[in-house]
């Protein structure tokens, strides 16, 4: 699972870099909205419907008056009773594993690695809307574990984050 997570970090920061270069290409516009358009809710658009206004909670779900964690003692040292409490605690044998959630993981990450031009345009899309809202420039740190990583891939991975910064360079930031 760390490698595919390494793999999948690398895949996105390669992504930025593709989107880098397009991102010059795209203009991003306002949506637009007609002014006959009617509220999905029913009221007219210069009212506000009341289920906006009040939060939504269902009555089964109420906070209860119990502490979350009630093994959990605040500025008290940990005493044989508590010892005892979490003894007697049901235990469950292990589950098997279940790969349905790795191997999916993986498919996906193969077949972005296989056609990876729609996911690049559409990282420039989410670039070009950070960058016409006046966000910040986004950073890229140093990824940990590289000395997991073969050689090929680890010196890939290294220099990235610079390449990253160098493609960025021109989007302003005060730092």
């Amino acid at each position: 699972m760390s490698r595919l997570r390494q793999l999948e970090t690398l895949l996105r920061r390669l992504l930025v870099l593709m989107a880098a270069e397009l991102s010059a290409d795209l203009e991003i516009k306002a949506p637009v909205i007609p002014e006959a358009a009617k509220p999905l809710s029913g009221t007219s658009s210069n009212q506000t419907a009341s289920s906006e206004t009040a939060p939504r909670t269902h009555p089964e779900r109420a906070r209860s008056t119990r502490p979350a964690f009630p093994l959990l003692r605040i500025l008290r040292p940990y005493t044989a009773e508590d010892a005892a409490r979490l003894s007697a605690l049901p235990r469950r044998p292990p589950r098997p594993v279940d790969e349905t959630l790795l191997v999916h993981r993986y498919c996906t990450l193969l077949k972005h690695l296989q056609h990876p031009e729609r996911l690049a345009r559409r990282m420039a899309r989410h670039l070009a809307r950070l960058r016409t809202a006046g966000e910040i420039r986004p950073t890229c740190l140093p990824q940990p574990g590289l000395h997991r990583l073969s050689a090929e891939l680890g010196a890939l991975a290294a220099c990235l984050p610079a390449l990253i910064a160098a493609a960025l360079s021109d989007w302003y930031d005060t730092g």
